[in-house]
């Protein structure tokens, strides 16, 4: 009885140790295109964002409509990793504003940070 227990208890630690590797983060890109003709929308109109070629683990847009949505000093919105494009609805006040997309993935347990940011 002593003996299967451990005979049970080898088997276990064996399995959970080959299953805990460090591994390099993923492929990161915050690449991204958009509608926008000549970088310039009218008052009101809304724009498309695509994001086939964004690749990350976390991929989070900045609007920068309002300093609570701008990239270094305000809240991003999250974007689900499998979407391939976003539509943005409009700005509704006349000016210059930066999108960015930040992409993060980790590795090595979460030692390692690979980020990519794009406007």
């Amino acid at each position: 009885m002593k003996c299967r227990i451990y005979l049970i208890a080898t088997v276990a630690a064996g399995l959970l140790f080959t299953g805990c590797n460090k591994e390099e983060a993923p492929e990161t890109s915050a690449a991204f295109t958009t509608n926008i003709q000549q970088g310039t929308l009218e008052t009101g109109e809304g724009f498309t964002v695509y994001l086939d070629q964004a690749k990350g683990e976390f991929l989070t847009y900045f609007k920068g409509d309002k300093e609570g949505t701008t990239y270094g000093t305000g809240y991003g919105r999250v974007v689900g990793t499998g979407t391939d494009s976003l539509v943005l609805s409009a700005y509704g006040t006349p000016g210059t504003y930066t999108f960015t997309l930040v992409a993060r993935s980790y590795g090595n347990w979460g030692s390692t940070l690979v980020e990519d940011v794009q406007s």
